[in-house]
């Protein structure tokens, strides 16, 4: 029987109970996810003097990012953990009395093949993901900017006749810059239980960090004084030229911690002509904290058919799930479809398709189509190197211009 070497198992073993023992960064008096909707105090206090009486009017950015922690939750699924395949396959040889490995690619980085690894065979990874975001929907998080009226209809409605005239028009504009990253790191090990059963688990360790500076002007557009910002709004600009009509706020913080468990299970199932077939699973457990953006709300359950052929050095794949999740969340169909190339024994290429598909259609990360180009490579032993990159196709929801993976694998 082959020998089972136990260093990097107890490495790795090590380093996950340690990331599982790891508390997360002490809760902040305002949740990561609230950071945005409790600028200038939570509400800007507009009227139509200083000291008059004043309204609580939302800050137009509020409604842009009311669904942050659901576009987050969707991007980590955009940042899959990496692959659970194995690079290498062992098979049980009765005339060598040993274990064989299968002449096969390295797989892929991001998406599942039908192949498992093996009975009694095992595979321990480390993985990082980093993403610094852009976008969200379209525009530049560094230079986003909000209008609404500054005074609301009902408040105007209270106002004199000559008042209101003065005011009706006036604006209110937010100006937003917006820093927004990620960096996950992961543990995950897969065992094949039987040549067609895998079993695995993965840890997120995750942190995310936050940083605005905002300004809100109210630009009145008649003659006269119009609406202003009351005399205790947090933020306000004494120093203008128009006092009261100016308010700046920023924040700069950060959350990390462990994020979510995953247990997965691969079913291979069929092979025919055409295409080999497994099924698979995974459950998400929601062990990160959501509020401060490291996880999910509640447990998430994916569904996943999968479709891979050998055809020479090249290996063309097709992953198709559903992620069912609570409404907080939001639930999505995903699929990956591409293919690696063998080229040569020590050297996988991969290219690769992903999309991911909100069916609420409120807005929140509806339709994100990326392109993913990796590589792994075998540099000693069962010892491999994985990297990926992904781009977006599309410019909907919350988005990177680049999400970088590197991953190294150990086969046992």
């Amino acid at each position: 029987m082959r020998g089972r070497e136990s260093l990097p198992r107890l490495w790795v073993v090590g380093a996950l109970a340690l990331s599982i023992l790891l508390p997360a960064s002490p809760a902040a008096a305002v949740p990561l996810d609230q950071r945005i909707p409790q600028l200038f105090g939570g509400s800007l206090l507009t009227t139509i003097c200083p000291r008059c009486a004043a309204e609580a009017q939302q800050n137009p950015a509020n409604q842009v990012f009311r669904g942050l922690s659901a576009e987050l939750a969707s991007v980590l699924s955009e940042s899959p953990v990496p692959s659970a395949s194995g690079s290498f396959r062992f098979a049980w040889d009765p005339g060598l009395d040993t274990f064989v490995r299968f002449d096969q690619s390295l797989g892929p980085v991001l998406a599942n093949r039908v192949e498992t690894l093996g009975r009694r065979t095992g595979v321990l990874s480390v993985s990082y993901t980093h993403a610094g975001f852009d976008t969200l929907e379209g525009s530049p998080l560094q230079r986003m900017r909000f209008r609404a009226p500054a005074l609301s209809t009902a408040y105007l409605s209270k106002l004199p006749l000559s008042d209101r005239l003065r005011a009706q028009d006036d604006v209110l504009e937010t100006h937003l810059n917006l820093s927004l990253k990620m960096d996950q790191l992961f543990f995950s090990g897969a065992y094949g239980l039987t040549d067609s059963l895998d079993l695995g688990l993965a840890i997120a360790v995750t942190q995310i960090r936050m940083k605005a500076s905002a300004e809100a002007r109210i630009l009145h557009s008649g003659s006269g004084f119009g609406a202003v910002f009351a005399s205790r709004q947090p933020g306000v600009c004494l120093e203008t030229p128009f006092p009261f009509r100016c308010a700046r706020d920023s924040f700069d913080d950060s959350a990390i911690g462990t994020g979510d468990i995953f247990l997965r299970a691969k079913w291979h199932f069929a092979d025919t002509r055409f295409a080999d077939l497994a099924l698979a699973g995974v459950l998400t457990i929601p062990t990160g904290n959501a509020d401060d953006l490291l996880g999910f709300h509640a447990p998430t359950l994916t569904p996943w058919f999968i479709m891979s052929k050998s055809v020479g050095r090249i290996s063309p794949h097709l992953n198709l799930g559903y992620a069912l999740r609570s409404h907080n969340d939001v639930s999505q169909a995903e699929w990956v479809a591409g293919a690696d190339l063998l080229a040569f024994k020590w050297l996988t290429l991969n290219a690769d398709f992903l999309g991911f598909h909100d069916d609420k259609r409120d807005g929140i990360n509806d339709d994100v189509l990326q392109f993913a180009g990796g590589l792994k490579l075998n540099i000693i032993g069962r010892l491999v190197l994985g990297a990926a990159v992904q781009l977006p196709l599309n410019r909907g929801g919350l988005r990177a211009d680049q999400i970088w993976t590197g991953q190294i694998e150990y086969t046992f």
